[in-house]
């Protein structure tokens, strides 16, 4: 069976937040998401008829990559994990995955979305994907998710990711705090971001206080800062 890829976007831009911040990267943006967060800034990607795509095989993905020249790869989404990334691995070439910590990649998969679309996937390799940068993403209660606990207590027990959470307000970090007690995380894989998708809305500088004593790592968002809602920034 050829494998193909949906996806949205191809581009070039700096990542903006988590642990790699301001690194120059080239993001590939796959279609289809498993959840409808209140404030998604890429709703476009969600289901068949939000927005615009096209399929790509692996050979062909990977080809873009190597032409690109660029050492950074970003996978997101949408919800990437539902693509095989594992067939998309190149030595030499760093790959990021931004996930909503809702599925687990060595797992096969067999979804269906809330428009009856149906995704398969085989089980991705962990000695392949243990060497990608993880971003784990829970969605929390002012996106209007439930907390995956399945997903959350295998991210909170691999070692090859770290948790990037989005707050509106300080009350926010309570309920992170008890996510993180509850599955044992260290503080020290643990990014907080500010929700907004205007360069005013990440200047608050009474949030990142708040970040720094609950003890948790400030994830800017560069390129909402540098750009606003621009896609393909």
């Amino acid at each position: 069976m050829i494998v193909q890829y949906p996806v949205s976007e191809i581009f070039t831009s700096i990542q903006g937040e988590g642990n790699f911040a301001g690194i120059r990267a080239l993001f590939i943006r796959f279609q289809f998401c498993n959840l409808n967060c209140t404030w998604c800034d890429t709703k476009y990607t969600w289901l068949q008829s939000t927005g615009k795509f096209n399929w790509h095989t692996v050979e062909e993905l990977k080809n873009i990559i190597i032409e690109s020249k660029v050492y950074h790869v970003i996978f997101t989404g949408g919800e990437p994990t539902f693509q095989a990334l594992d067939k998309l691995a190149i030595p030499g070439i760093k790959f990021h995955v931004e996930t909503n910590a809702t599925v687990i990649p060595i797992e096969p998969l067999n979804i269906t979305l809330r428009d009856g679309y149906t995704i398969n996937r085989e089980a991705m390799a962990k000695e392949i994907i243990q060497n990608f940068n993880w971003v784990i993403s829970p969605k929390m209660s002012n996106a209007k998710q439930e907390l995956n606990k399945k997903g959350l207590k295998y991210w909170a027990n691999s070692d090859f990711g770290i948790f990037k959470f989005i707050i509106k307000t300080e009350s926010d970090l309570l309920e992170i705090k008890k996510v993180v007690e509850s599955y044992n995380i260290n503080e020290q894989r643990i990014y907080i971001g500010i929700e907004g998708i205007t360069r005013h809305s990440q200047l608050q500088p009474e949030l990142v206080d708040a970040i720094i004593k609950f003890g948790y790592n400030f994830s800017p968002r560069l390129h909402t800062m540098l750009w606003g809602a621009q896609r393909e920034k």
